[in-house]
Parts: structure tokens; C-alpha cells; sequence
């Protein structure tokens, strides 16, 4: 059979609840450059269960359930913890055919998948399968062109221009407001300072409260922009002369390195579930995902600073390392 006769790989992506897994996984399937279909799975409550059922479609449901159907794909990528006995039984149904490529952390055997990609903050498993990235995987590659508005928009805003990107509070971690006005004054004078302006955006997780703290306290100075929706992440952030982000997105941060632009960590603060089950502050290390992890890794590459002491960096695309190791899958 020539090459041209060859059929292509069927492919499937499996989406889930969260943005940012969805983004990363959307990500990957578009770097392999071949055909996908994605199916997005919705859970019942049986997915509490998920040790009873560990090659199952049981904790989906319904209308997830009618989407998978033979034929199997040839490979499966999927991310997040829920879809996993889900995953494993594609794979049974397959006969053992279809490839498992899982994104995040597995909390089962890596061997049952034949390629897991993590990052640092979950805890490390010591398996050939395994890929460990510095950074997490993003639609954001080549920067985008602004479009006219865009262009216009950013005119408008004295250069240079520092961001200063406002995620929200995690199950361990708290974005308290009255911290989070303080970094935004401290960022303004920053940008005041160099005749430039500073433009604060919120993320989808953002607490409206914390945009209201921080737009009462930059209020009466000049040259500070909160945006809304517009112009687009991706432009602002490669538009930026400096990148501010709260550390508790692991996605935007990583966005943020992969400009090449100097990048400051706003800190987030351990609340009451991450001083109990993380431990205190100053404290890496246990079986839980642990956003510490990456902090202390990338200020020990030097790829990003603080407030004050912003960094750049020389970071390679994530993205194109496992698309590289899930095309080497398919050729095997």
C-alpha cells in the first residue's frame, strides 16, 4: 500500500468541564495536524465511585454514553481524572487497539496509558510513560495579529504597556481582594513610572469583587486601564512590555513565559484547605497538586521573577514536545 492509500489515524478528544483542560487538550489535537473529532463528556453521580468502575462508561451520562460508539479511534486523548475508567474503556472495547494519551495527573498505574502528560504541580510519576512539561500546553502560538480595534484600543494606552492578569481563587489557594488592590497600586506606579500605562484583565474564575477592589484603588490614578473582553487575551499579553499574573493559574503563566516577555508572579496565599492538606507556607512536597511546585521550578529556571524583578525567558513550545511524542505513538 502506497503512502497515499493509507487511511488516516481516527482520532478522538475527549472534552470535559474546564476551560483551561479543554484549551490544553484542544491545543495538542491541533498540533498533531491530522483530522479529530472531540466528544464532550458530562458526568452523573456515579463518577464519586470511580475505583468500582475502572473500565466503565457508568459514571456518564446518557447523552455522553450515545456519543461513543465503534469504530474506536486508533488514538484518544483525554485530560482530567473523571475521564479515566471512561478512557480505559475505549480501550477495552477496542480490543486493546486504541492508544491512551492522557493530559494531567492519572491518580491510577501509568502503564495503562501509553503516554501520561504532566506538569509539576501534581506529583511526579516514575514511569518511561510518562512526559513531565515545565509549562502547560496553549492554543496562544504564534502571537496573533491585532485587528483594527485591537490596534486602536492599544494606541490609545500610553506605551509601554504592563499587564497585570487576574485569575481567581483555587481549592487551595485565595486571591484576597485587598492583596490583589495593593499589587494592582504597586503595578500602576510601576508603569507610571516609565510614562507608561498599566491594563489590568480578569480571567472567567475572576471574583467580581476582586475587579471591584482593584478598581476603587487605581481609580484616582492616571493611566490604568481595567479591561473588559477586548482586546483579546492573546494580543494583550504579547502586546505587553511586562507580564504580571496570579499565580494561581498555571495556564496563564505559562502564556505569559512563552511571549518572551519579562514576567512578575503575583502571589496567592494558602487558605484554610491548603494549610491543611498542603501544609504551611514554605512546605513543598506531598501527594497533592501543588502550585508551589511550579513556582519554585520556574524561578529556579529563571523564567520568571516578581513584582518588582520581573523575568524573560527562552522557554520551548510544550505543545511541540508532546505533539512529537504522540505523533512517535501513532508511527510506532
Amino acid at each position: 500500500m502506497s503512502p497515499a492509500d493509507r487511511r488516516l489515524p481516527r482520532i478522538w478528544g475527549f472534552l470535559g468541564h474546564r476551560v483551561g483542560d479543554n484549551n490544553q487538550l484542544l491545543a495538542l489535537c491541533e498540533a498533531l495536524a491530522l483530522p479529530f473529532e472531540t466528544r464532550t463528556l458530562s458526568y452523573n453521580a456515579m463518577r464519586r465511585l470511580e475505583g468500582f468502575h475502572p473500565r466503565s462508561f457508568a459514571s456518564l451520562e446518557r447523552s455522553a454514553r450515545r456519543t461513543l460508539q465503534p469504530p474506536w479511534p486508533d488514538l484518544l486523548i483525554t485530560v482530567g481524572r473523571r475521564s479515566v475508567p471512561v478512557a480505559r474503556n475505549v480501550k477495552r472495547l477496542s480490543g486493546g487497539r486504541t492508544r491512551l494519551v492522557l493530559i494531567g495527573h492519572p491518580r491510577v498505574d501509568p502503564g495503562d496509558f501509553d503516554l501520561v502528560i504532566t506538569t509539576l504541580q501534581y506529583p511526579r510519576p516514575d514511569h518511561p510513560n510518562v512526559l513531565v512539561q515545565p509549562l502547560a500546553m496553549s492554543r496562544i502560538g504564534k502571537p496573533p495579529k491585532p485587528t483594527d480595534a485591537e490596534r486602536a484600543w492599544l494606541d490609545r494606552a500610553a506605551a509601554p504597556r504592563l499587564l497585570m492578569v487576574v485569575g481567581g481563587s483555587t481549592k487551595y489557594h485565595d486571591l484576597d481582594p485587598h492583596r490583589m488592590a495593593e499589587a494592582a497600586v504597586r503595578l500602576a506606579r510601576r508603569a507610571q513610572a516609565r510614562g507608561g500605562t498599566l491594563i489590568v484583565t480578569g480571567s472567567p474564575r475572576t471574583d467580581p469583587a476582586v475587579l471591584a477592589a482593584i478598581e476603587a484603588a487605581v481609580a484616582p490614578m492616571e493611566q490604568v486601564v481595567v479591561r473588559d473582553r477586548h482586546p483579546r487575551f492573546p494580543v494583550l499579553v504579547n502586546d505587553a512590555a511586562e507580564n504580571f499574573v496570579t499565580a494561581d493559574s498555571f495556564a496563564m503563566i505559562s502564556e505569559a513565559v512563552l511571549t518572551g516577555k519579562p514576567v512578575g508572579l503575583i502571589p496567592a496565599s494558602l487558605n484554610a484547605t491548603g494549610r491543611r492538606w498542603l501544609g504551611d507556607e514554605g512546605k513543598v512536597g506531598g501527594k497533592r497538586r501543588d502550585m508551589r511546585r511550579v513556582w519554585d521550578d520556574l524561578a529556579q529556571r529563571g523564567w520568571i521573577g516578581t513584582m518588582d524583578e520581573p523575568r524573560a525567558a527562552k522557554a520551548d513550545n510544550p505543545t511541540d514536545a508532546a505533539a512529537a511524542r504522540v505523533l512517535s505513538l501513532l508511527n510506532g
